[in-house]
């Protein structure tokens, strides 16, 4: 399967002058962090991990009913309904967190994400079709994040280096004082592309034949049905 360049939307930025160039190359010199997680996810899973790509702006999320209150989007798992009307799972990886991320941060970020992955296949396996409820505020938006996936103590239970990371990093949400902060500074502070969105608007709908459309390969199904069950 053909791959996506990681860097698109990147490139894109540099060349309308969104971004400066400078940046884009500290990017690439990280790259190998990247790299690195992904071969330990699938080396301790045996699964080929999803297509990522790096999202050139800031992502923070904001709730209509908590004023004042905002959350960094650093990473997320988005579905996308292709041409071919299947079911195409992404990782979007922020800027920020590929520039400040300490490895660590960045193995568990990379190894959440995947979890979420794995999640979105069983649905389409199982052909839940049914919606999740939406979360109203941030609090429940990081709970929701939390319980939406399968238990990474079953999936990666060979690497335990990587579970205490996650133990670590995550607990309803992304915790990171550090990395908040030289994003703050470095980033936010300097003005640099931001979007912002609600939390609602932080939800797909997949259309039902997009779901049954999509073909799960006999290995990943096999896995999946594996951790969600375990004996």
């Amino acid at each position: 399967m053909k791959r996506i360049d990681p860097f698109i939307l990147f490139e894109k930025y540099i060349s309308e002058q969104k971004l400066d160039s400078k940046i884009y190359y500290q990017i690439m010199t990280r790259r190998k962090i990247i790299d690195e997680a992904i071969k330990r996810v699938e080396k301790v899973t045996s699964i080929e991990y999803p297509d990522y790509y790096i999202e050139p702006s800031l992502l923070i999320s904001s709730s209509e009913v908590e004023f004042g209150q905002h959350s960094i989007l650093y990473a997320r798992t988005i579905p996308l309904c292709t041409r071919q009307n299947q079911i195409k799972i992404m990782i979007q990886l922020s800027a920020p967190l590929v520039l400040y991320g300490l490895r660590g941060t960045i193995h568990a970020v990379m190894a959440h994400e995947f979890l979420h992955y794995l999640d979105f296949m069983k649905k389409i396996i199982n052909l839940e079709v049914s919606s999740d409820a939406i979360p109203q505020t941030g609090f429940e938006a990081s709970f929701i994040d939390s319980e939406k996936t399968i238990d990474y103590k079953i999936v990666f239970k060979n690497d335990r280096s990587l579970r205490k990371m996650i133990d670590l990093k995550f607990n309803q949400g992304l915790n990171d004082p550090r990395l908040d902060k030289k994003t703050k500074t470095s980033w936010i502070d300097k003005k640099l592309p931001t979007k912002h969105m609600t939390i609602v608007n932080n939800y797909t709908r997949l259309p039902f034949y997009a779901i049954a459309n999509t073909p799960i390969e006999q290995h990943l199904r096999t896995k999946i049905m594996e951790w969600a069950c375990p004996i």
